[in-house]
Formats: structure tokens, C-alpha cells, sequence
């Protein structure tokens, strides 16, 4: 069940239009949906957001929003499954290099059903390969299937699905053939079938469903290769152990990170608006830059005093707040709301400030070097010398109270 929801192309110029006929704000849109400007924007990009706050954002336009929503199409790549039945029942010619020239192998079918019926077990083997070899020739698939069986002694053994990447093709059969398989790639003693090389081999533990199984899958793939900028939204990674994994950049909204294991991983510039990180353990994890709009933490999720306050400050007003001596360097603070703001020695080298509304904050002694300050808009800010004034504003400021910034006021931050 998707924990996302996005707005279709049609949907959006609906939304639109009825956003323009209330003549709201996103700021009145965000307080009456419970939600923050950023995820307001995210909506209007059309961008995924969270499955209830794009109803409650629906709700408050007066749309349904199953009118609004796009609808996804299903995953080509989990759900492409083999028709192999007819061509089971068909002898199959099969040639082989070596002292065994040519093979006539039979694959009876009633025996495979039977022998399946009360089978759990799953065997992962990747090949280098066109896919569409196997996909679009039902002779090549019916000999690949068989020499499959040949080499692991198991008529009952079938495809249950094939992937993308380089060819993920998942075999479902007895317990002693996938372990024979498994045993004979892993020794070297099976290096590649029909022309195509073997890459990887994976057993599945048994008694997982479908779901898991492929949780399990993108787990050790991720582990394996790292997530770094991968599209991840709305995916279920809950529990999972991703300890020290590059996840630097990865667009994991709306995914499920409860119970996860995030020990000392990169999330760096990573998206987590929307994400539930309820009880996930966050020690040592880099999250400069991380987006935490929206996010769902608790009193269980174990993360540092600096990113918790981060959570609060893009979650929650933070008008007159007293953040003085914060350190927030390397926090994603983009649109939020700081006016007013005690930050006198606050640390915000290196922050994300953009859009972020300071006016009339307190930012005397604050650290503001390498900050991004691109229409971050600041006004009665006494304390700020006239040097340190003309340096944000070279880095794109606006100063509301400076003669010539007024205009750009006008201009709405979308970011």
C-alpha cells in the first residue's frame, strides 16, 4: 500500500485552479492541513508527499483526492512473470558444450506442480545479459528453464519472476535443488548457462512472503552497491539493518525507516520529508543537509540533541524561539519560519537557509559563514553590521527594511 501520494498532470491543473478561486497562501494552506510549507510546495510540484497530507490537502480545495492522485503503474520489474507452463510441457532440445553434445531433457509438469505446492523456498541468480532474450523467446526461456533443471537435479524447479539488473531471474523449487544450484555457483563449478555468465547467486530465507522477499533483495542490494542519490520514496525499509550505508542524496520520502538500523550511515542532502523514522536508530549518521519536513520521530528514534532541535525548528513555529548558541551548522533550514528568533552565537556555518524568514531575529555573534542565504529574507536586524549586511546580500539575501529589496519580496520562495 503506497505511503505516498502524487498529483497526475490533470489533477495538478485542478488543484491549481481551485487554489487560485480560494485565493489562499501555501503558509494558510500548510496550518489548516497541519503540514509545512515545504511539503505545500512539494504537492504543487507535483512531487510525492505523504498519502494523508495530500488528502488533507485535497480536503481543505474542496477536491476528492482520488481525482487528483496519479495513479501508479505497477512495477515492471517486480511484476513481470514468465508463462512457462505450455512451453514445460514441451521437449526441449537442449545444446550443451562439452563431452555431452546434444540433450533431450523433459520437464513434467504435474511433478513440478506437486512438488511446489508446499514449497517456500527461493533462489536469486544474476546473469549478464539481454533481458528481452529471455523475455520475448519462449523457445530460449523453455531451454534455459530446462538446464536449469538438469544442473540442479530438480524437475519441479520454475521461474517466478525475472528483473532487470543486469537479469535478476528468481527460481522457486526443492529445498536440495536450490541448495545444489546455489553450491555449484558459488564454487565455480557453474559459470554461466546458455552464453549468459552468472554474476550473483542469492538464496532466500524460507516462509517470506513475496513483499519480503523483495525487501530482502533491495536490502542487500543497497548494502552491496550503496543508495547514493537513488530514488527511494515510499519505500518500505522498515527494521532493515543499514548500518554505515552511503545513502548521501537518496530520495527516501515517505519512505517507512521505522525500527531501522542507521548507525553511522550517510544520509547527507538525503530527502527525508514525510518519512517515518519512529524508533529508528540515527547515532552517528551524517545528516548535514537532511530534509526533515513532515518526518515522523518520537521519543524512541535515537538521534543526536542537534537534529531533534532541526526536526522541532522545520516542524513546529519557531517565531521568537530561543535558539541562542545553537549549533545548526550544516542543517537544512530552507523556509522556515526563524522571525523573531533569539539566534545571538548560534552556529549556522554551512546551513541551508534559503527561503527562511529572519526578520527582526536576533543574530548578533551568529555564525552565517558558507551559509546558503538565496532569498532568505531579513529586515530589523540591527545587530548586523553594513559589511556583514552587503555580504548576504551579494549572496542573494533580501533585506525587507533595504531600499531597492522591497520587489523581490513579492516574489514567492518555491523551494
Amino acid at each position: 500500500m503506497p505511503r505516498s501520494c502524487r498529483a497526475s498532470k490533470e489533477g495538478l491543473k485542478k488543484a491549481e485552479k481551485a487554489f487560485q478561486l480560494k485565493g489562499w497562501t501555501q503558509e494558510y494552506i500548510a496550518g489548516s492541513a497541519s503540514c509545512t510549507r515545504q511539503t505545500v510546495s512539494k504537492f504543487f510540484a507535483r512531487r510525492p508527499v505523504a498519502k494523508h497530507l495530500f488528502q488533507a490537502m485535497c480536503n481543505e480545495l474542496d477536491l476528492e483526492w482520488g481525482e487528483i492522485a496519479e495513479l501508479e503503474p505497477e512495477d515492471e520489474q517486480s511484476s513481470s512473470k514468465l508463462g512457462m507452463d505450455t512451453e514445460r510441457e514441451k521437449t526441449c532440445e537442449v545444446l550443451q558444450e562439452g563431452p555431452k553434445a546434444t540433450q533431450v531433457l523433459t520437464s513434467p509438469v504435474s511433478l513440478a506442480k506437486k512438488q511446489n505446492a508446499n514449497c517456500n523456498e527461493q533462489l536469486v541468480i544474476t546473469f549478464t545479459g539481454d533481458i528481452e532474450t529471455l523475455q520475448k523467446n519462449p523457445a530460449f526461456q523453455a531451454a534455459f528453464l530446462s538446464m536449469m533443471q538438469a544442473v540442479s537435479g530438480d524437475t519441479s524447479l520454475k521461474i517466478e519472476k525475472i528483473e532487470k539488473g543486469s537479469i535478476k531471474i528468481t527460481f522457486s523449487g526443492s529445498k536440495e535443488g536450490l541448495k545444489r544450484l546455489e553450491e555449484q555457483i558459488k564454487s565455480g563449478e557453474l559459470t554461466e548457462v546458455l552464453g549468459m555468465p552468472v554474476e550473483d547467486v542469492q538464496l532466500l530465507p524460507s516462509s517470506t512472503t513475496g513483499e519480503e522477499q523483495d525487501k530482502i533483495r533491495l536490502v542487500q542490494e543497497i548494502i552491496a552497491q550503496g543508495a547514493s542519490g537513488r530514488d527511494l520514496s515510499d519505500t518500505n525499509l522498515s527494521g532493515v539493518d543499514l548500518r554505515g550505508t552511503n545513502l548521501s542524496n537518496a530520495d527516501l520520502s515517505g519512505a517507512d525507516l521505522s525500527g531501522a538500523d542507521l548507525r553511522g550511515a550517510n544520509l547527507e542532502g538525503a530527502d527525508l520529508n514525510c518519512a517515518d523514522l519512529s524508533g529508528a536508530n540515527l547515532r552517528g549518521a551524517d545528516l548535514n543537509g537532511v530534509s526533515l519536513h513532515d518526518a515522523v520521530i518520537d521519543e524512541a528514534t535515537i538521534i543526536s540533541d542537534k537534529w531533534r532541535l532541526l526536526w522541532k525548528i522545520v516542524n513546529q513555529s519557531s517565531k521568537a524561539r530561543n535558539l541562542s548558541g545553537a549549533n545548526l551548522s550544516g542543517a537544512n533550514l530552507s523556509g522556515a519560519d526563524l522571525s523573531g528568533a533569539n539566534l545571538s552565537g548560534a552556529n549556522l556555518s554551512g546551513a541551508n537557509l534559503s527561503g527562511a524568514y529572519l526578520i527582526d531575529a536576533y543574530l548578533i555573534d551568529a555564525n552565517l559563514n558558507d551559509a546558503i542565504v538565496e532569498n532568505a529574507l531579513f529586515g530589523e536586524n540591527s545587530e548586523l553590521t553594513e559589511d556583514i549586511k552587503r555580504d548576504l546580500k551579494r549572496r542573494g539575501a533580501i533585506f525587507e527594511d533595504l531600499p531597492g529589496d522591497r520587489f523581490r519580496i513579492l516574489i514567492p520562495y518555491s523551494g
